[in-house]
């Protein structure tokens, strides 16, 4: 644990408050500290964006929001691409102590109607592309709130307004939190077979990650004004990663690089422009990069992680070959652990050679967690190669599900479950399997959609898939394929392909419900299916 992060917590147990040390005070000192050095590089603009700078904007913008009478009791959102000023709201709430919770512009109608409704913001910062969604499902949800527009709306507050310059500006101070484990962010869990539930994060448990020195990912890059480690990640806010990459570079004194939204093509070009160090790719959008690969100098990339969904030994193999200087790896993660629980360590030769034996594996648990398999019916532990849940605990976990009873995320010992189906290795290597709620039964044989899906994306002609339980009245669910074809493919029947799988499964693993074919699978932003929306359309007669 880090010194720093103990005794502050020793300090607010004691009763002695955290007056010197929470999340926004950490974030204004690190600010100040690297004010010189590049945090974003805005590649839609060719613009630079100095910590000075977005230290000097979240400024303003928490004096504004003081001065509008927005409290620790209210929560503060955005709804928004990634562009220069994405990031300064997010940034003067954590000055003043204001709980944030931010939404993703491509979230369904449903998912941000019930967000709203959950956690009710007292202000939303948005983009001209995202104001028609926010204010239908403002109108919708019925939930009252202020909207600012990044951009020019006569209809709402423009953010440049937050902007404005003040006498008062260079004495201000961030406040602190009454106490480090006070939520300080409202993450959301990805909502892939449910509505996404509100994930509370402590100031606590955001310091633990971020300042962990094992967790740096500072680089020698010579080519950049930083000396360090230049990201490059294309997701908002509301998901982890970006949140955790923000916060480390600022605190490390690190860059990324801003995109608006996701090119495959362009992300070749952007590593040799900026000298990307490291990179994330969900893997679909890996595939597409690979798709698009251009004649490009990608020698900085040091680092390409992917994770969020199930990968191929084929995607692994070719993200290699496409980026011989880069370490790659695959990565677990949760929101509810604030990021990373395990992956191959790019610094130890031995792991990337396991790395390329098992392509599969996410790689060995960070030493930090405690973790185990069990059986999530017996709640035995098992033992190499028995697959059953994997459940972890983490001084830095979060609090709880927003507005919600959370006693069954974890278990008697205080392990967080978490959903995912695991097996562990003789050398401690870990692979997730699938999902707990995705897993049915076919007359009392577990059916793991993963293991088909992999079957289905064997077929020449299936670009992606997913594997779904229909109700049966006798049998508890028969499994059904749903499928998305390559190119070319078009004369290939659900029948062929329901046929290629049975001819390599056991019956009980057969689809019996059949295969559909459609132009897409949804997805979300990180690339995982939307299985529950996609079932939904099934049973609804949609598709």
């Amino acid at each position: 644990m880090d010194a720093r992060i103990n005794t502050s917590l020793k300090n607010d147990q004691n009763g002695n408050g955290s007056s010197n040390f929470d999340l926004g005070i950490v974030v204004f000192e690190s600010l100040k500290k690297h004010s010189n050095r590049i945090l974003q590089y805005l590649a839609d603009t060719d613009e630079t964006d100095t910590q000075g700078q977005v230290l000097k904007r979240s400024i303003r913008t928490a004096m504004k929001l003081k001065e509008k009478g927005i409290t620790k009791d209210d929560i503060v959102s955005s709804c928004s691409h990634n562009h220069k000023n994405s990031i300064i709201p997010f940034i003067a709430s954590l000055f003043l102590g204001i709980k944030t919770a931010h939404f993703d512009p491509n979230l369904s109608h449903l998912e941000t109607i019930h967000l709203l409704k959950l956690i009710k913001p007292r202000i939303i910062f948005v983009d001209l592309e995202s104001l028609p969604l926010m204010e239908k499902c403002l109108k919708e949800s019925q939930v009252n709130t202020e909207l600012v527009v990044f951009g020019e709306s006569e209809k709402y507050s423009n953010f440049n307004g937050y902007l404005e310059p003040s006498v008062e500006e260079d004495k201000f101070r961030p406040v602190a939190a009454d106490n480090v484990m006070e939520t300080a962010i409202i993450l959301f869990s990805s909502g892939t077979t449910d509505l996404p539930k509100g994930i509370c994060i402590s100031h606590y448990g955001i310091l633990g990650q971020i300042l962990k020195k094992s967790m740096k990912v500072s680089g020698n890059n010579k080519n950049n004004s930083n000396n360090n480690n230049i990201s490059l990640l294309y997701t908002a806010l509301y998901w982890i990663s970006a949140v955790v990459m923000l916060l480390k570079g600022i605190t490390e004194g690190c860059a990324y690089v801003v995109c608006k939204q996701f090119d495959p093509a362009a992300t070749w070009r952007v590593i040799e422009k900026y000298k990307v160090t490291s990179a994330f790719l969900v893997p679909y959008r890996a595939r597409e990069f690979l798709a698009a690969r251009q004649n490009v100098d990608t020698s900085s990339l040091k680092h390409m992680a992917t994770g969020s969904a199930p990968v191929t030994k084929k995607l692994m193999d070719e993200l290699r070959e496409a980026l011989p200087s880069a370490a790659v790896v695959q990565c677990y993660g949760q929101s509810e652990a604030l990021g990373m629980i395990a992956s191959f360590n790019i610094g130890d030769p031995k792991e990337m050679e396991l790395q390329k034996i098992k392509p599969l594996s996410s790689g060995k648990v960070l030493p930090k967690y405690n973790w185990k398999i069990v059986d999530p019916v017996t709640e035995k532990v098992l033992g190499p190669n028995e697959r059953g849940e994997f459940r972890y605990k983490i001084d830095y976990q979060m609090n709880g599900y927003y507005k919600m009873d959370s006693s069954s995320a974890y278990d008697s010992e205080g392990f967080i479950k978490s959903g995912d189906i695991a097996y562990y290795d003789e050398e401690n290597c870990l692979f997730i399997v699938d999902r707990i709620k995705e897993v049915f039964l076919y007359k009392g044989w577990r059916i793991f959609p993963a293991v088909l899906e992999g079957i289905l994306l064997t077929h020449p002609a299936v670009e992606e898939a997913v594997v779904i339980g229909i109700p049966h009245e006798l049998h508890g669910y028969h499994p059904m394929g749903i499928v998305a074809l390559n190119k070319g493919y078009e004369d290939v029947t659900p029948e062929d392909i329901e046929l290629y799988v049975r001819q390599r499964v056991s019956d009980d693993q057969r689809l019996r419900a059949g295969v559909k074919i459609v132009g897409e699978i949804t997805k979300t932003v990180t690339g995982k299916v939307r299985r529950y929306g996609m079932k939904q359309m099934v049973l609804n007669g949609d598709i």
